[in-house]
């Protein structure tokens, strides 16, 4: 049986009125007031007949790039704005983190606000006073809760606007792009406290171009672009965004697994050391890309000219520009690359480590004496990854979350 539907948005369209040349003083706003021409004013269309439902205990992301709609979207349904057509319809208590901090009075306290901001949100002062405590303590305002809030730090509203709409028992709430509010602490209290409202079965929709965040926290996502929703499904709709949105992958080619960068438009001195050939091998392919259920092989040739203490790094990122991992040459038990001559090296990725999504490889050759760096080549191989979801004896999900999928081995035993 489908899962109960929470909000639905049918056919809905926005448009705006916009003006090439705004008035810069009294007079030419007055001339432009009373001007017939036309000309000055165009038609932005910033959503066309989006249509979406969503489903009770879900989380639905909103990615796209600037100006794909998706805060015009969330104003929409948040009561902000009105559609120009179209049809929204909710089906629960809906509270919304767009803004936060709208309905707010500086004049009044931290106290008086929590009131103020839960009833416009329509909850009674018996629903309010039973939530009270927990969000000032999730807050951490303490003892400044009866004072003004224009005596607030902008760290201190904000953490107090986020906490009241999170704390209040709503059934549905629309997120933009708010995780990263105050500081590092609270920013890991506030993606703590929506795992949480996911985990209680709550309805969320959430707007973001933190792709970590959103592969993480959503199950189904809505791609956008040019006022439009080009494309819903799993969170591999996020490795379609990458391709399209990151600049990084744009020298992929439509049927490239990888990309090999040409060290030659990266110079360096060579009289010391030469780099005579790269790339990488053993690799196992599939339908969508190279396989990380295989193990592979970046290699490298390089030339020792002159005697010097050389270390080689290769560093793994995400497509988000997260850092996985970092592999090395200088190794405890391993040949130094110390002595003049020629040197194959082969780093050995090993099988059931990547996750299906796309990842880069910066290349960095270091001076371990001086540590100097003398020699960087940012994505210097840029890869494509994908889970053959079979493994004898072993079905995996391809749509498990994280930045790396490996494969733990697991002791089961009855007692």
């Amino acid at each position: 049986m489908d899962a109960e539907i929470m909000l639905e948005v049918k056919n809905v369209s926005k448009g705006f009125r916009l003006r090439e040349n705004r008035a810069d003083s009294f007079k030419s706003m007055l001339s432009q007031f009373f001007s017939s021409n036309k000309n000055d004013v165009q038609h932005f269309q910033a959503l066309t007949n989006v249509s979406f439902n969503l489903h009770k205990g879900e989380a639905l992301g909103i990615i796209g790039k600037n100006g794909a709609g998706k805060s015009t979207l969330l104003r929409i349904l948040s009561g902000i704005s009105e559609p120009d057509t179209g049809e929204i319809n909710f089906y629960g208590k809906v509270v919304s983190i767009l803004d936060i901090g709208a309905g707010f009075h500086p004049e009044l306290t931290g106290r008086e606000n929590i009131y103020l901001s839960a009833s416009l949100y329509k909850f009674t002062r018996k629903k309010i006073e039973e939530r009270f405590a927990e969000i000032v303590d999730f807050s951490g305002i303490g003892k400044f809760i009866d004072e003004p809030v224009k005596n607030y730090s902008s760290g201190m509203y904000l953490r107090l606007a986020f906490s009241v709409i999170t704390c209040l028992d709503a059934e549905i709430y629309l997120i933009d792009e708010v995780v990263n509010v105050g500081d590092a602490n609270f920013q890991m209290k506030c993606k703590a406290k929506i795992e949480e409202l996911i985990a209680a079965g709550k309805t969320l929709l959430i707007a973001s171009h933190n792709m970590n965040e959103i592969s993480i926290l959503c199950n189904r996502v809505i791609l956008m672009e040019y006022g439009q929703v080009i494309e819903t499904g799993g969170p591999d709709i996020i490795q379609k965004y990458m391709t399209i949105a990151l600049p990084q992958f744009f020298n992929f080619k439509a049927d490239e697994f990888f990309h090999i960068k040409d060290l030659s438009e990266s110079p360096f001195d060579q009289s010391r050391l030469s780099i005579n050939n790269y790339g990488i091998k053993d690799y196992i392919v599939n339908a969508e890309g190279i396989s990380t259920n295989h193990p592979f092989a970046v290699f490298l040739d390089i030339e020792l000219k002159e005697r010097l203490n050389t270390e080689l790094r290769l560093k793994f990122y995400d497509a988000t520009g997260a850092l996985i991992f970092t592999c090395t040459s200088w190794q405890d038990d391993g040949v130094r690359i110390e002595e003049t001559g020629k040197y194959h090296l082969e780093f050995k990725i090993p099988a059931n480590l990547f996750n299906t999504r796309f990842y880069s490889v910066e290349l960095r050759i270091v001076n371990r004496d001086f540590q100097t760096l003398m020699f960087k080549a940012d994505k210097f191989i840029s890869l494509k990854m994908s889970d053959d979801n079979l493994i004898p004896g072993h079905i995996r999900e391809v749509t498990l979350q994280g930045l790396i999928k490996p494969l733990i081995p697991v002791v089961i035993t009855p007692y």
